[in-house]
């Protein structure tokens, strides 16, 4: 069983860690071969674009799935023979110390020159030709053709199985030398993606404080609102409490005004109780008049009435003038002619004398100032003193004397 490694064997990448799998891929593959690797096997990460993932984030997605899924690693092994060809020292054997100093070589700056002197140094005459015809080789790249004048240089056969070999490392160390200008340049696009990150970061913390300003000014201008809004409702308040001043003198004007007006009722009211006094007095001289005649009539002719022409007697101290209220007309109309003829009689002596005996005036119980005086056994007349005129009595009303409670609770209404 050899163990060289095949030209197009496999390698079991996925027992690799995902952090040395992702590094590898890293230096091995140019960022676009890497973008295109990611697409063929349709990887995507979530929430993300897959051209704005940087190539370390590629490089870590192609490392997660051929850990999870081994098969998936072909893809991968293509682009890497495509891109280094097959593994140095391919057809020599290599151990521990062996790849201990194949690593230190190629993570040395000078790896091609320790390539080199490996060649050239060597004890066998064939080994230290394949040095000096890949020198050659490089002299006439970076040099050009040696003059026509000059020393002919020794022609050194570069095929061959012996000569195979050191033609394989100079195109080895090239490739490593490309790997190199390959991570410089990946380097610099690193530093320059740092410097546009900081700018843009810059450009955020700008903007962050041009937005803290206005946020400022926002706050401001919320604050002079707010001032505004409470002077608007002090003043709309001052408005209200005007209006409603307004208001109340309006209301006390009217008030005033419907003062005026039940002052005018009052005067038109007294007016009236006296044209209805003047009318109960000629209501007395015709009654006196009715019983003068009557009396004469049943007396016959021998005692005639003589009435007395001229001026009236003078009215004692004790007279008052008698105010009969519509509300005692009212109630003459429900009794007959001898109890209307008796309560105008005890109306006229009760203006004439309102402690006469025959009265019987007594004080009406539950309404203070209102008395009650006899016109017959059940029949009562209603009374009271004139608050606003003292010489006046004011005649209420002629009721039953069972209808007194009753009469009692229908003025405390009124």
């Amino acid at each position: 069983m050899t163990t060289d490694p095949a030209p197009a064997g496999d390698a079991p990448l996925h027992e690799l860690s995902r952090d040395a799998l992702s590094a590898f891929i890293y230096i091995a593959l140019l960022p676009e071969e890497t973008l295109a690797l990611v697409k063929v096997l349709r990887l995507s990460a979530p929430g993300f674009r897959t051209e704005g993932l940087s190539e370390v984030e590629l490089c870590d997605l192609l490392a997660d799935e051929v850990r999870a899924v081994p098969s998936s690693r072909l893809p991968l092994l293509e682009a890497l023979r495509k891109e280094l060809k097959e593994p140095a020292f391919a057809s020599s054997p290599l151990d521990t110390l062996a790849a201990d100093e194949l690593l230190e070589v190629a993570s040395s700056e000078h790896g091609l020159a320790i390539a080199l002197w490996r060649l050239v140094a060597d004890p066998q005459p064939e080994v230290r030709a394949r040095g000096a015809a890949a020198l050659e080789q490089l002299a006439t790249e970076w040099y050009g053709p040696e003059p026509k004048g000059g020393s002919p240089a020794v022609p050194v056969p570069l095929e061959g199985a012996a000569g195979a070999p050191a033609v394989e490392l100079v195109g080895r160390l090239q490739a490593v030398e490309a790997k190199l200008a390959r991570c410089e340049a990946r380097a610099e696009e690193v530093r320059r993606k740092a410097d546009e990150a900081r700018d843009k970061l810059q450009a955020q913390v700008k903007e962050a404080r041009a937005e803290a300003a206005r946020a400022v000014a926002e706050a401001a201008r919320a604050r002079e609102q707010l001032e505004q809004a409470r002077l608007g409702k002090l003043r709309a308040e001052a408005d209200l409490l005007q209006s409603r001043a307004t208001d109340q003198a309006a209301e006390l004007q009217r008030l005033r005004g419907a003062a005026r007006e039940a002052e005018t009722a009052r005067h038109a009211a007294e007016g009236r109780s006296e044209k209805l006094a003047d009318q109960a007095a000629r209501l007395e001289v015709a009654l006196r008049s009715a019983e003068a005649r009557e009396q004469a009539v049943h007396e016959g002719p021998a005692s005639p009435v003589i009435e007395a022409e001229g001026e009236p007697d003078e009215a004692p101290a004790s007279w008052l003038l008698p105010v009969f209220t519509e509300e005692f007309y009212d109630s003459l109309r429900g009794w007959d002619r001898r109890i209307q003829r008796a309560a105008v009689k005890q109306a006229f002596l009760l203006s004439q004398d309102h402690r006469h005996p025959s009265l019987r005036a007594l004080p009406l119980g539950g309404l203070p100032g209102y008395y009650r005086v006899r016109v017959a056994t059940d029949v009562r007349l209603i009374y009271r003193r004139d608050e606003a005129r003292q010489d006046a009595v004011e005649i209420l009303s002629v009721i039953d004397r069972e209808d007194l409670d009753r009469y009692v609770r229908q003025a405390k209404t009124r």
